[in-house]
């Protein structure tokens, strides 16, 4: 606990803390501004099935990276998105081959992709990247780059909902008759995944891939949002982060959990004091 003090007391002292806070900052932001479309198209599993099936693309990615010199981010991002592909491909094989219900072809796909990303990660003893930061996060080991990286992020994501509001509206009210009135429905339908993929990817190394559907969901069930973009939601969004990253330096927690923790304590407390129905 002593050394939470001292970084708060700090923060500006320690460069790594520096990193963290910005980098919370942007996940915050980051995850406000899609929670909206994931909470509204009712796609809160999304996050966690695509941290599951990137998994083993973001090992390959790294391996790939250390060992041809290619460009880290994009490396990781190529590998995600290859994985991403070719687990949803194999989903939807298993689904209509074996002619399962939805949930078990999941079921098969996401743990298999899981398992081999395991195997995977075996590779990668004596890097600075490991399976729990990639499972839980931990932003205090980012660095700039990792920063930088998820502020344009940040800006894509931000750039593309709000730039594109009307038609992401119109996709989640109606979105065939969207599409008969002229909006860019099909646009928008290619976009949400990659959108939520760069999300994904980008916040697994600062709070996990276990715990990053969490942070996609919880801003927007604690605003209620009536747009796809929402400043409330993204303010609300980026508070939990920073109140969560000052009690886990304070307490010395793991800053994701923490976040977490803070953004579930909040819903309860709204629960709380909703009416009853």
């Amino acid at each position: 606990m002593t050394t939470g003090l001292v970084l708060v007391d700090n923060l500006g002292s320690y460069e790594f803390a520096q990193i963290a806070a910005v980098s919370t900052f942007l996940v915050g932001v980051l995850c406000g501004t899609l929670s909206p479309a994931i909470v509204l198209k009712q796609r809160s599993y999304l996050g966690d099935t695509l941290a599951h099936l990137v998994f083993p693309g973001v090992i390959v990615g790294y391996l790939a990276s250390r060992a041809y010199g290619i460009p880290l981010w994009a490396s990781l991002l190529f590998g995600a998105a290859i994985s991403g592909f070719l687990g949803n491909l194999l989903l939807g094989v298993l689904e209509r081959r074996l002619r399962i219900p939805p949930d078990a072809a999941a079921v098969v796909t996401l743990t298999a992709f899981f398992a081999s990303g395991v195997v995977a990660v075996s590779r990668l003893s004596g890097t600075r990247v490991d399976l729990h930061d990639i499972l839980f996060g931990d932003v205090l080991t980012l660095e700039w780059s990792d920063a930088i990286t998820l502020g344009v992020v940040n800006v894509v994501t931000l750039a593309s909902i709000a730039f594109l509001r009307r038609d992401w509206d119109a996709w989640g009210a109606d979105p065939e008759f969207a599409a008969i009135a002229g909006f860019r429905v099909v646009a928008v339908e290619r976009l949400f995944p990659i959108l939520t993929t760069f999300v994904v990817l980008s916040g697994m190394f600062a709070v996990g891939g276990l715990l990053i559907s969490a942070l996609l969901a919880i801003p927007a069930l604690l605003t209620s949002p009536r747009s796809f973009f929402s400043p409330a939601t993204i303010g609300v969004s980026t508070l939990m982060s920073i109140v969560g990253l000052l009690l886990a330096f304070q307490f010395d927690w793991p800053v994701g959990s923490t976040i977490v923790l803070v953004g579930a304590a909040a819903v309860c407390a709204k629960a709380a004091f909703a009416k009853s129905a």
